[in-house]
């Protein structure tokens, strides 16, 4: 017997999670009181670009092809800015801690409006004639 979550509470789970984290992230200051370590926000980065590749998934399977509406550009942005590395392109390579938490704060800002966008997806009206889910754009490049 599996003790996996349904789908659509597993989606649900997802979403709450990644709210939780990025809430959490743009809550951190900086140059502050509430400054994360270097490790946390490397984590950080690396949960919520695995949080912003599975809501782009999801939205690119939610929404409609014939009129995206907002999604289009959220995931033209998403297609950007997910997954690159946490390295500088001039020596001594390495992102200091502040870059690091900054990088984390917009990956979080991209997350909410992942977030918003397959809100607006799931709520939209129908499509007609059209089946429950629609065809999602061609993986990687959204145009």
């Amino acid at each position: 017997m599996s003790t996996a979550p349904a789908a659509p509470e597993a989606a649900e789970h997802l979403r709450r999670q990644a709210r939780a984290l990025a809430e959490e992230i743009l809550a951190w200051q900086v140059d502050g009181e509430n400054v994360p370590s270097r490790d946390e926000a490397t984590a950080a980065v690396e949960r919520l670009d695995a949080y912003g590749e599975q809501l782009g998934k999801a939205v690119r399977a939610e929404m409609d092809p014939v009129a995206p509406g907002k999604a289009l550009p959220i995931l033209r942005e998403a297609h950007t800015r997910l997954g690159l590395p946490l390295t500088s392109p001039v020596p001594p390579f390495v992102l200091a801690t502040g870059a690091v938490v900054r990088r984390a704060q917009n990956l979080a800002r991209l997350v909410i409006g992942l977030l918003s966008a397959l809100d607006t997806a799931c709520s939209g009206p129908p499509v007609p004639g059209g089946t429950t889910t629609n065809t999602p754009l061609i993986e990687g490049i959204v145009e």
